[in-house]
């Protein structure tokens, strides 16, 4: 009973800061020697830090994304076939982080999101653009 007290307290503490109108922070990368733009996103509860990231067509990108609700499972998903990529990164409790590999190759905007437990509906929301 005093663990569940203890996990309950906890998740009070660091596992309840909803996205839900927290600015957008927005990072522009450009390719590093190896030609790959790399990206790293961090999921808090419930938001992405950055929650919009600006890439080029045609060049790789390596998307880490770090799970920094220590007691939360999240997800960085992003449907996006038409531009050449399908996210669909789970990030497991404890730190867990995935690296997901892709080359994207139309120019718009497209939205990523977690999919897990309503969280998008907190705010857990992001876009990805990429330009010409």
């Amino acid at each position: 009973m005093r663990v569940l007290a203890l996990v309950a307290i906890a998740v009070g503490l660091f596992g309840c800061s909803s996205g839900v109108g927290r600015p957008v922070k927005e990072v522009v990368i450009t390719p590093g020697s190896d030609g790959v733009q790399h990206v790293e996103v961090t999921a808090h509860s419930f938001y992405f830090d950055p929650n919009r990231v600006v890439v080029k067509s045609g060049v790789p990108v390596e998307l880490h994304v770090k799970n920094s609700a220590f007691f939360v499972p999240h997800n960085l998903s992003c449907p996006a076939p038409g531009a050449g990529f399908m996210l669909d990164e789970g990030l497991g409790m404890f730190g867990d982080s995935e690296t997901a590999k892709f080359t994207p190759t139309t120019p718009g905007e497209y939205a990523f999101f977690c999919k897990i437990d309503g969280h998008s509906k907190k705010g857990m929301t992001g876009t990805i653009v990429v330009v010409p």
